[in-house]
């Protein structure tokens, strides 16, 4: 059915040509070709030539925009596509990986909150190296999915920065099989999909706003769940989640439901491998796979490997899972100047505004504008005296194999 801008129902389509039928939408709402062409981004020549008929079977995408553009329910907006002689697509299939059913030390219920009732529905996870933020993303994608049955979308971003092309990579995840070449086409058809339809949408990895801004709808149903590395400080309406170190009871749990009754016999090694691994969720983890993979050795074995501070990041390593790895690329996302300084600070026991700006021969403004960057990028954290440096985090920055794009020092 057709509802006028006053609500009033109108008669049935019963018009077989599409031509016909995008002509009586448009004109029960008001509009001019015009205004349409504005609305929806098509030319008034590509609209003219729809009602008259002149384009045989026009694209799904073009569709959809008109669809927005009229503001159409689900219902008229299938109709439109049948009148095409197309039809909905199938709903996405579930692209999430596999849950992680048992988080530590993470509450899921405030992003599920968000991502669940109505308003805007973006929430963001960062954090430091290690910290769990796809852990928590996912497990979270997981508890909602339901809510959101006309697909779950996941796409990592590590590799893919231009925003071109996670517009593509989301559009082809929802069925669009030509997605438009241009950026600002592709993000308002991924609009017009996520306006229309129920979708959850997970971006892990996000490198900055300008990934995420695209897909921002108004009063859409769909939502937008990110993990990034840096905190996203300039999207409007978001709901952001900073993840931090796990407390010492906390990460002694971590161990126990990965290695079981074994940490509970030898406190003092467990204790040992949980301050060794900074109480971060990724180091425990490999920790509890090499004991737990090794059931004849004690922790006290463990603990003694990861008592040296030179090789501790060689141990934290187990498959595809490293320390280092991790580490590596959130530094990896720092401009030259911010490099430069984490390997100075790295050096320094004390990290304290006061008498950093001597030390490393920087102004007041100049230093405070570096220690904000690093701190963004969850490489510090700000404490009452100053900032603090994740030790692992201070150990890779200490390394004599220098940070990326520095020389070694003399």
């Amino acid at each position: 059915m057709i509802t006028s801008n006053n609500g009033t129902q109108g008669r049935s389509l019963m018009h077989p040509g599409f031509g016909a039928v995008l002509r009586e939408y448009r004109t029960t709402v008001g509009l001019t070709q015009e205004e349409l062409a504005d609305r929806s981004g098509l030319s008034v020549r590509a609209i003219r030539n729809l009602e008259l008929g002149r384009t045989e079977r026009p694209q799904r995408q073009s569709i959809t925009l008109l669809a927005t553009a009229l503001r159409l329910t689900e219902t008229d907006h299938a109709a439109l596509l049948a009148a095409a002689g197309r039809h909905q697509p199938q709903p996405a299939r579930c692209e999430l990986p596999p849950d992680v059913p048992a988080l530590v030390g993470r509450d899921p219920d405030a992003l599920i909150r968000v991502l669940t009732t109505p308003g805007p529905r973006l929430a963001l996870v960062s954090g430091g190296p290690g910290v769990g933020r796809t852990a928590l993303a996912t497990h979270v994608a997981h508890r909602v999915r339901d809510r959101f049955p006309d697909g779950q979308v996941y796409a990592d971003l590590d590799g893919i920065p231009a925003p071109e092309a996670v517009l593509g990579r989301l559009l082809r995840s929802l069925g669009a099989t030509d997605p438009p070449a241009g950026r600002d086409e592709r993000a308002a058809l991924l609009r017009a999909h996520l306006a229309a339809r129920r979708v959850l949408v997970v971006l892990d990895n996000v490198a900055g706003e300008a990934q995420v801004r695209p897909l921002l709808t108004t009063g859409s149903a769909s939502a937008v769940l990110a993990t990034s590395r840096r905190e996203l400080v300039a999207l409007p309406g978001a709901h952001a989640v900073r993840l931090g170190q796990l407390t010492a009871e906390q990460a002694q749990q971590v161990l126990v439901r990965l290695v079981g009754d074994r940490v509970r016999t030898e406190p003092a090694a467990a204790t040992a491998v949980v301050d060794a691994c900074a109480r971060l969720p990724l180091a425990l983890h490999i920790a509890g796979t090499w004991l737990a993979t090794r059931p004849h050795r004690p922790v006290a074995d463990l603990a003694a490997l990861l008592a040296d501070a030179h090789l501790v990041l060689d141990r934290l390593a187990v498959a595809d899972l490293s320390m280092r790895a991790s580490i590596a690329s959130h530094v990896a996302e720092l401009g030259p100047e911010e490099r430069s300084l984490l390997h100075r600070l790295g050096h320094l026991p004390q990290l304290r505004p006061a008498d950093l700006g001597h030390r490393l021969a920087l102004t007041e403004p100049a230093l405070r504008d570096v220690l904000d960057g690093l701190t963004q990028a969850n490489l510090l954290t700000r404490t009452a005296r100053g900032y603090r440096m994740n030790p692992l985090v201070r150990r890779y920055a200490q390394e004599d194999v220098r940070l990326p794009g520095l020389r070694t020092a003399t």
